[in-house]
């Protein structure tokens, strides 16, 4: 008992410093002007009082009455305010986003100025200007704050506190004041450019079975006539018949299945240890980048990956898709079981389905586990020929830019 009662009065002294350091912490203090403005009128104070000359003396209280004028000012100044965060629930690594902060004062009478807000401390968050500054605020008046920003590095990221500081209106004393407001945002991996030669042997695969948004409309006889699913292929839409039915309609024709593919991301640590976080970084911006190819090309695809439990993800197309599995992405990390070990609980075997293997290791390691009969497309980031698979812009950027990104979402949207 007498354990649990040291204990208690420790946790309780604990809290009671803490308090006391919230509360010094808002409390008003003198800026650096502000200091050498209220050493000036003490000084001015001790010579009237050594000369015994009242002017001296009046001069002296000024200072010190502008500061205290200063103190009670932004007291007043920021009670009141309520600080929120809006932007996207996810971004890709390096696009810029906007983050929206919104200042509202909720005092019925006075107005609050000069506001200098500043945002969390996070190391992976880029942004063009740290401080905000507000110059007013009305009354029941919410003010929004645009914020340009970019994250460094993928996976979750949780924006903290934001603090307010006003010196107002002297700009002797200033105070602060911590606003709890806490929201995460999750970052996608960047895509890579993949080459010409990849980008052909994808798209031969989707026309051996069916029809991408880059292939042709073949001679072979209707077989039927089916609604319109979002994120298939516009051109196969016909539209007589959407014009009679008034829904969007697909032909289907005779001989003609839709591609498939599935995306296998192997990430069990093979070869060399102090390449394997590069590795493992270009390895994600490779699946990245032919996730969103296959959700421009509009093609049926699904994903597999074993982190801590095995993730099957069902079919599909479109944005859902592409954000479902970027989402994945964004948390992947090194997988602590070989690919042996649960490569035959994915479903392979499916003649119509393409399956892309992507390994740590080389190639040749992992082609050894699939079936002989799988036409497998597999990429290995340990081998020699890996960066044959990506492609360079004329300005040598291999990522995917963001105006390439919000065309795409253009059209997975139109």
């Amino acid at each position: 008992m007498s354990g649990e009662a040291a204990t208690q009065s420790t946790r309780q002294l604990r809290r009671r410093k803490e308090r006391l350091w919230a509360w010094l912490r808002v409390l008003p203090r003198p800026t650096r002007w502000g200091a050498y403005f209220i050493l000036s009128g003490v000084g001015l104070f001790v010579a009237g009082a050594h000369t015994r000359e009242n002017a001296f003396l009046l001069l002296g209280c000024l200072p010190v009455a502008m500061a205290a004028v200063n103190a009670v000012w932004v007291w007043f100044n920021l009670r009141g305010l309520e600080v929120k965060r809006r932007h996207p629930g996810a971004a890709h690594v390096g696009e810029s986003f906007e983050i929206e902060l919104l200042v509202h004062n909720r005092k019925r009478w006075l107005p609050s100025f000069s506001l200098v807000l500043e945002d969390t401390q996070l190391p992976d968050l880029q942004r063009d200007f740290p401080r905000q500054l507000a110059m007013a605020v009305s009354p029941r008046f919410v003010l929004r704050l645009p914020v340009a920003a970019s994250l460094r590095r993928r996976g979750n990221h949780r924006l903290r506190d934001m603090s307010v500081t006003s010196a107002f209106p002297f700009g002797l004393v200033a105070a602060s004041r911590s606003m709890s407001f806490r929201s995460d945002i999750v970052a996608y991996p960047r895509p890579l450019r993949l080459s010409r030669e990849l980008e052909e042997r994808l798209l031969d695969s989707a026309r051996y079975f069916g029809e991408s948004s880059s292939s042709h409309r073949g001679d072979e006889e209707v077989f039927g006539v089916r609604e319109y699913r979002q994120g298939e292929n516009l051109k196969r839409i016909h539209w007589r018949t959407t014009a009679r039915t008034g829904k969007p309609m697909i032909l289907e024709l005779e001989g003609r299945r839709d591609a498939s593919f599935v995306i296998i991301l192997n990430t069990a640590p093979v070869g060399d240890p102090n390449t394997l976080r590069e590795r493992l970084e270009a390895l994600v911006g490779l699946c990245a980048g032919i996730t969103f190819f296959l959700t421009r090309q509009s093609v049926n695809f699904r994903f597999a990956h074993l982190g801590q439990t095995l993730l099957v993800s069902q079919h599909g197309r479109g944005d859902s898709q592409y954000h479902a599995i970027m989402e994945r992405l964004a948390h992947v990390g090194l997988s602590e079981a070989p690919l042996a070990q649960w490569i035959d609980q994915v479903g392979l075997g499916d003649a119509q389905e393409t399956p892309i293997l992507l390994t740590l290791g080389p190639k040749e390691h992992a082609e050894a586990r699939l079936p002989s009969t799988s036409g497998a497309i597999v990429i290995g980031a340990a081998d020699a020929d890996f960066r044959s698979n990506l492609s360079f812009d004329v300005l040598g950027r291999r990522s995917i830019t963001s105006r390439e990104l919000a065309r795409g979402e253009g059209q997975g949207e139109a």
